[in-house]
C-alpha cells in the first residue's frame, strides 16, 4: 500500500509577548528606617504562626488616606494594649507611602509581634502595608443580612487582630444562604456586630449601637456617626434587632451601608442611613477627613 507523503508540521511560534498586567495588590514593609516592597511575610512571624497582629484598614483616594489620623491613634492605642514596641516613625511614614503611590482602593496597616517564641516579649515588631485595587461599594444597594447561632467572643475586647477566622467563616455562612453578611452575638446573647463592620439600630426615633463592653470595635465611622446624632450605646439583643424600623452597617471601606431586610424580614423605610451615608460622600468630596 503507497504511503501517503509525510508533510511538515508548522514550526513552534514564540509566544506573543503581553504587556504586564496591573498590580491588583501591593505591599511593603519598614525596613531599616524606610518602607520597601514586599510580596511576603516571613514564616517565622508570630503574625503568621499565631495570629498576633493588629491593625486598622482605611479608605484610599488617589493616595489619599481618609481619617487617617483616628486611625492612626487607634493603631497606637491596640500596639500599646498589646505591649508592641511599635516604632512610631514607621506608622507615621504609611501617610508619605499612600500619597506617593497615588493609589485608590482598601488598604491595611498592620503591626506583627515580629519573631520569637509565642511568650516572648515584642521588642521588634514588623510593620507591613499593603493596598488592594477595589472599587468603591455601592452603598445604594441595600444588604440582605441575617443572626448567626453561634456565639462569639472578640478577643481582647473588640480590638482588630489577625484572629478573623470566627469572622470569616461567619460571613461564608451567611453567604452560603445567599446573604451578604450576618449579626454576631458574644455568649451573653448580647449584639457585638456585623462580621466586619458595626452595626446601628433605629428603633422609632432613637439610634442605638453596641456598647463596647459587648465587643464592639471602636471604629472610625461608627465615632463619626455618634459624633453627629445623639447615640444610645447600650447592651443589645436580637429581639432588639427584630425590633429595629432601620438598620445599617458601619466600617472605614463601605462607609454607610443600609441593610434592607433582616432573616428575610423587611425593614422600614431607610431614611437615617442614607441621609448619614450622603452626609458622609459630602464630606470626602468637600474637604480631607
Amino acid at each position: 500500500m503507497k504511503k501517503a507523503p509525510k508533510t511538515s508540521e508548522p514550526a513552534p511560534q514564540p509566544p506573543t509577548p503581553q504587556p504586564p498586567a496591573e498590580r491588583p495588590f501591593q505591599a511593603w514593609q519598614w525596613q531599616n528606617g524606610a518602607f520597601a516592597p514586599c510580596d511576603s511575610v516571613p514564616i517565622t512571624d508570630r503574625g503568621f504562626r499565631y495570629g498576633m497582629s493588629v491593625f486598622e484598614s482605611l479608605r484610599i483616594t488617589r493616595g489619599r488616606a481618609e481619617f487617617f489620623e483616628p486611625h492612626f491613634a487607634r493603631l497606637i492605642q491596640a500596639c500599646f494594649d498589646r505591649d508592641f514596641a511599635v516604632d512610631e516613625t514607621a506608622l507615621r511614614a504609611t501617610l508619605a507611602l499612600f500619597e506617593e503611590s497615588n493609589l485608590s482602593g482598601f488598604a491595611r496597616i498592620y503591626v506583627t509581634a515580629g519573631d520569637g517564641p509565642p511568650s516572648a516579649p515584642t521588642a521588634q515588631p514588623r510593620v507591613l502595608v499593603f493596598i488592594e485595587d477595589r472599587p468603591p461599594p455601592n452603598t445604594d444597594d441595600p444588604l440582605e443580612i441575617g443572626l448567626h447561632d453561634e456565639s462569639y467572643q472578640p478577643p481582647f475586647g473588640g480590638l482588630k487582630t489577625a484572629n478573623y477566622w470566627f469572622n470569616t467563616d461567619a460571613l461564608a455562612q451567611a453567604r452560603r444562604k445567599g446573604l451578604d453578611d450576618t449579626l454576631l452575638f458574644n455568649d451573653r446573647a448580647e449584639l457585638v456586630s456585623a462580621t466586619m463592620a458595626n452595626v446601628f439600630l433605629v428603633i422609632g426615633d432613637h439610634i442605638h449601637t453596641p456598647r463596647r463592653s459587648s465587643g464592639g470595635r471602636p471604629g472610625v465611622i461608627r465615632e463619626w456617626v455618634i459624633n453627629r446624632r445623639k447615640v444610645q450605646e447600650r447592651r443589645l439583643r436580637r429581639e432588639d434587632v427584630l425590633a429595629a424600623d432601620e438598620i445599617f452597617l458601619t466600617n472605614s471601606w463601605i462607609g454607610i451601608h443600609p441593610v434592607a431586610t433582616v432573616e428575610g424580614r423587611p425593614l422600614g423605610p431607610r431614611s437615617l442611613g442614607p441621609r448619614l451615608g450622603a452626609e458622609l460622600e459630602r464630606q470626602r468630596s468637600e474637604k480631607p477627613v
